[in-house]
């Protein structure tokens, strides 16, 4: 490809701020080239394109990961989270990158005579205002609930195709970054004010619930990328390891139902059912390590089965923060409330 050349893997292996412009190159790339081939679809047709850009660049990630792994002879959790920590800032560089990008073309979209609905209009199907003055637990499990498939896509898809999850990350931060920019701009039309101290608001008060919830993904993609490159392509009974993961989503599937429908008949209990999902997946996804005979295969499994442990704690505390920030902070409620009436 010849943005390879233009742009060499070895770039991600000098400082991380170049995978940020990087990623921001890559995603107006995509956007223009979405927009002059398919108008009716850019939204979700410039991530397909920004994930195909970036692809060889976490196959390169995943590699390095990989050998940093079977270069070490005992291990711990936390020796896993220090020889993933190369791996993660480029992955926050890329996410953030991808987000600003995205944010700053919803943001002047207008200005250059374009509708945001128009080039983005995937992203901003997902468009919801929140806010109150008390902290709401169905809030918080809507927050986890909805998102929480996405954060199992990314270790699932990681896992069965390696650098797959590239797109759930590039599509999450497209998807901020564009309703931040068109909330700053909604708000702005609705009450005259300044749409750049709008959007520097949503900026400076999402920011933490946003590097919580957008490292979350980052550690399953790890997590699934580093088990799907250095164990299930070299598994000798690949078969049996797609069989049971075909056989293990359906009975997920109908476990969940049959949960949901007992703990919360009428959906009054959601956070239990939340619980009882997750709880269902890790243990299901823990049996999984059955399926690696070699004791290092199998060790490699637990350490990223426990990295991917470590990125659902990480997303629950960024589901908790995010819920206190839309029903506590006043400036940032404001800007919402007028960007709903705005737009």
């Amino acid at each position: 490809m010849v943005f390879e050349h233009l742009f060499p893997e070895s770039l991600l292996e000098r400082k991380e701020w170049t995978a940020f412009v990087l990623a921001f190159i890559y995603s107006t790339l995509s956007i223009v080239i979405a927009r002059l081939l398919f108008p009716a679809n850019s939204g979700i047709v410039s991530v397909v394109f920004v994930s195909i850009f970036l692809i060889p660049y976490f196959s390169t990630i995943l590699k390095r990961e990989e050998l940093q792994e079977e270069s070490e002879s005992t291990k711990s959790f936390t020796g896993l989270l220090r020889d993933n920590a190369d791996a993660i800032k480029t992955y926050l560089f890329i996410f953030m990158g991808i987000y600003l990008a995205y944010m700053l073309y919803a943001f002047l979209a207008p200005a250059l005579g374009y509708s945001v609905s128009g080039v983005f209009r995937e992203q901003l199907s997902l468009e919801g205002v929140r806010g109150g003055v008390v902290f709401s637990t169905g809030t918080f499990a809507d927050i986890v609930l909805n998102n929480w498939w996405v954060l199992l896509a990314c270790f699932l898809v990681a896992l069965v195709a390696g650098d797959g999850a590239i797109f759930f990350i590039a599509w999450n931060a497209s998807t901020w970054g564009t309703i931040f920019g068109y909330r700053a701009i909604a708000a702005s039309s609705f009450n005259g004010s300044s749409a750049i101290l709008a959007l520097l608001i949503i900026v400076a008060v999402t920011l933490p619930h946003l590097l919580l919830e957008g490292g979350a993904y980052i550690l399953a993609a790890i997590a699934g990328g580093v088990i799907s490159d250095e164990v299930v392509e070299k598994l000798e009974g690949i078969k049996s390891f797609v069989i049971y993961f075909i056989a293990a989503a359906l009975i997920y599937a109908v476990l969940y139902v049959m949960l949901k429908t007992l703990l919360s008949p009428g959906g009054e209990h959601p956070v239990m059912v939340g619980v009882a999902g997750i709880a269902l997946a890790m243990g299901m996804l823990y049996a999984m390590r059955y399926l690696f005979p070699q004791s290092r295969e199998r060790r490699v499994f637990i350490y990223n089965y426990a990295l991917f442990a470590a990125a659902i704690g990480i997303f629950i505390l960024g589901a908790l923060v995010e819920t206190y920030v839309l029903y506590n902070s006043g400036a940032l409620r404001s800007v919402y409330t007028a960007a709903m009436l705005g737009g």
